[in-house]
């Protein structure tokens, strides 16, 4: 069993649509033709088929519908569910469809999961996530109006991993955030302060499109944490592996 991760789908189905009968003009609310990315469901589709078996898991942090209303984000929901494997999302900077993490447990298809300021257990392996935020130093982060947000996301993943310490303190520990938790221009981060803090093994995240942001995305091995962009445009579409127990883990990743 293998757990594997992508971020950003940025899926906009507008009625129930099949794996593989898909009409553009008229099941798609919002072209991502508009960004480059010309009929990128059917490349997330095929990758993901080749790649991922049933009994495999899919962490995808955030962005994954374009929804305002959960009801229309059902569509993306289900249509994802088609795919094979079990699915853990936590939300990104566009899910405005989400008001309740109760209501959106209760309305996912099953094997699916919603994580936000909290933790599961996957293949014996602890998942905790939640959203994340702007690092200060980063364009576009104001002080006045950003501080607020970025100390309450960084309360929520201290939330999230100190339950799950407390009730798996033997399990390696996967997160998943939406924004990256070290960035070129960020002056500090508490959310990497904590991935060091509660030892995190691997951190998955996305929300950087276009060549520039890849480029200067922070991967790799930093200070014993392995960090991972999955960004859907960043891997070329589809889902990545990113851990593996018939295989030391260093080389998953």
């Amino acid at each position: 069993m293998a757990i594997f991760s992508i971020a950003d789908l940025h899926l906009s189905f507008q009625r129930p649509v099949d794996l593989y009968e898909i009409d553009p003009e008229r099941d798609i609310r919002k072209p991502m033709e508009l960004f480059g990315w010309d009929q990128h469901y059917h490349r997330i589709r095929d990758l993901w088929m080749e790649r991922v078996r049933e009994e495999d898991t899919v962490l995808i942090p955030g962005d994954i519908s374009w929804a305002l209303r959960l009801e229309e984000a059902l569509y993306d929901f289900r249509w994802i569910d088609q795919l094979p494997g079990n699915k853990v999302f936590s939300p990104g900077n566009h899910e405005y469809y989400v008001h309740s993490k109760k209501k959106i447990r209760e309305a996912l298809p099953e094997r699916m999961t919603w994580l936000d300021a909290d933790f599961t257990v996957v293949e014996n392996k602890v998942v905790a996530a939640t959203r994340g935020w702007m690092l200060p130093g980063d364009y576009g982060y104001h002080e006045s109006e950003d501080r607020k947000i970025y100390e309450r996301q960084a309360g929520r993943l201290k939330m999230a991993l100190e339950a799950a310490r407390k009730e798996h303190s033997d399990l390696p520990i996967i997160v998943m955030l939406h924004y990256p938790p070290l960035t070129q221009t960020g002056k500090e981060s508490k959310f990497f302060d904590l991935l060091k803090e509660y030892g995190v093994s691997l951190c998955v995240y996305g929300h950087l499109h276009g060549k520039e942001a890849h480029e200067d995305a922070i991967q790799g091995n930093v200070e014993g944490i392995e960090l991972r962009l999955v960004a859907c445009d960043a891997i070329q579409f589809g889902p990545v592996l990113i851990w593996n127990d018939e295989q030391k883990k260093a080389e998953a990743y």
